[in-house]
């Protein structure tokens, strides 16, 4: 950023200041940062900056200096410049202001410069998180001997951190395989991006060095990214990404190039069908209606059934599936009837399914609608057993219903069944128990292993062990959880 004139500073504190060698006031300091407050908050960043900036290099004063440093750090942020909003962060930290959070959101997009900068100034929990990143973006540019310099302090000075373990790591795998993992590291489902993150971490050991980029949840980031990688990286395949919809563009590519992508989480129902070097084994919409229909039918005995689902691609995705392994089984299907999402209103629906009289009601619907669709089921009388799927699962349906209404419901849960290897390996680097999404990002790196060792995709799928996930066709019902509600508690149903 510019400095700002003197003649305009001078202005700003009333000509009481003279910048050529004479500090300023405490006074005037606090009329420039007030001065700089209302710029801010009207947004006019560059002038408000300008004077931050200025509080910032002629002052002591903590306070000061540090709210500045942190206004730089918001003003640099909004700007997308976020190696200066990091410094800016960490400095303002060091004077006295909590930015921990601050500086982890903003470090993954840093230039590695920025990043080692910050490191003196960072708390010192942070300090090893820093070098990470900045040495992994080293190692994403192939500098090979800077990545090894930073992996080694780390380990050196932060021997006890999970990112020593992880330095360790990464000097271990130099010189594999490479393949191009994208995931939204940042933004609403960072969250999902950081579990599946952990499992690839675990799962590509001794397999291949996965290259990270944040897709931001973007399609248009998520296709930009793989043809860097493809271009920059030569990466001999893609892991990801998260979005069904960012999935099939990637898909589209990586087809067409013939790089093999697997994606963790990504629904199947469109994707599927881009072409043979997509794979899809995020299944658990499928398992989950087909473990119900086998339950239902082999071990309840029921035969005859009726369906009502929300009309988004969760329901129609679980009524298709459940409908489908109904008939297959030798069940009958009376009657199957879709709802509006949100619509608080399911007299229509129920009558008609009442009068089909079916053994079972088969209800895979989303959490906010069941709070409104169980008291409807006692009043309209429904005797059928409910059936339902993972959205009757959550503890808000006993805060907001009364739980005598949920009595009997029995219900699929997320399959996932970590290793006892995978058990033992995250918590030796993350400290605590692997997710679903560990899971499957954990299965999506077994399965590019396995793709990766088997250019022609003659690779016998029996021998991969799934602990969250699926290929098409295969019957993991054993990875299906079963729960049935009594009196506000899901039990488990061995």
């Amino acid at each position: 950023m510019k400095k700002i004139s003197v003649a305009f500073l001078l202005f700003i504190v009333f000509g009481c200041v003279k910048i050529g060698g004479l500090k300023p006031s405490e006074e005037n300091i606090e009329i420039t940062y007030d001065r700089a407050m209302v710029f801010y908050t009207e947004q006019e960043y560059k002038k408000a900056g300008d004077l931050f900036l200025y509080i910032v290099n002629n002052t002591e004063k903590g306070d000061f200096k540090a709210k500045s440093l942190f206004y730089l750090g918001e003003i640099y942020k909004s700007l997308e410049k976020f190696g200066a909003s990091l410094k800016a962060y960490a400095m303002a930290n060091y004077y006295g202001i909590d930015c921990s959070e601050n500086i982890k959101e903003t470090a993954p997009n840093a230039d590695v410069e920025s990043l080692e900068k910050s490191v003196y100034y960072a708390p010192t929990e942070i300090k090893p998180y820093l070098l990470y990143i900045a040495a992994r973006k080293y190692l994403t540019y192939g500098k090979g001997k800077e990545s090894s310099a930073l992996f080694s302090r780390i380990i050196g000075e932060y021997p006890n951190t999970i990112y020593a373990r992880k330095a360790k790591y990464m000097e271990e795998a130099k010189g594999k395989i490479k393949v191009g993992v994208l995931l939204p590291l940042s933004g609403p489902y960072s969250e999902i991006g950081e579990s599946v993150k952990r499992g690839i971490e675990i799962g590509s050991k001794d397999k291949f060095l996965p290259i990270y980029s944040d897709t931001k949840g973007s399609p248009l980031l998520s296709y930009k990214e793989t043809r860097e990688f493809i271009k920059r990286e030569k990466v001999s395949g893609i892991i990801g990404p998260v979005l069904s919809l960012n999935s099939f563009a990637v898909a589209c590519l990586s087809d067409y190039l013939r790089i093999p992508q697997v994606s963790p989480t990504a629904t199947p129902e469109v994707i599927d069908s881009v072409g043979d070097m997509t794979y899809i084994i995020n299944r658990s919409l499928s398992m989950q209606a087909r473990a119900m229909a086998d339950y239902a039918i082999r071990k309840l005995g029921l035969n005859s059934f009726s369906i009502l689902y929300p009309a988004v691609e969760y329901g129609e995705a679980l009524q298709k599936y459940f409908e489908k392994d109904v008939e297959r089984l030798g069940g009958t299907i009376i009657t199957s009837v879709a709802y509006r999402e949100g619509d608080p209103d399911f007299k229509d629906e129920l009558r008609l399914l009442k009068e089909g009289a079916p053994e079972a009601l088969y209800i895979p619907a989303l959490t906010s609608d069941i709070t409104l669709l169980a008291p409807q089921l006692k009043y309209f009388k429904i005797k059928a057993q409910i059936l339902g799927a993972d959205g009757w699962k959550s503890e808000e349906l006993f805060q907001q219903t009364d739980a005598s209404y949920l009595n009997g419901v029995v219900l699929t849960g997320h399959p996932y069944n970590p290793t006892e290897d995978l058990r033992e390996r995250f918590y030796f680097v993350y400290q605590g128990k692997p997710d679903r999404y560990t899971c499957l990002g954990y299965d999506a790196a077994n399965l590019m292993g396995c793709l990766l060792n088997n250019s022609k995709g003659d690779f016998l799928k029996s021998n991969i062990t799934f602990t969250a996930g699926a290929l098409e066709g295969e019957k993991s019902y054993s990875q299906v959880p079963f729960y049935i509600i009594n009196n506000g508690e899901f039990k488990i149903i061995e």
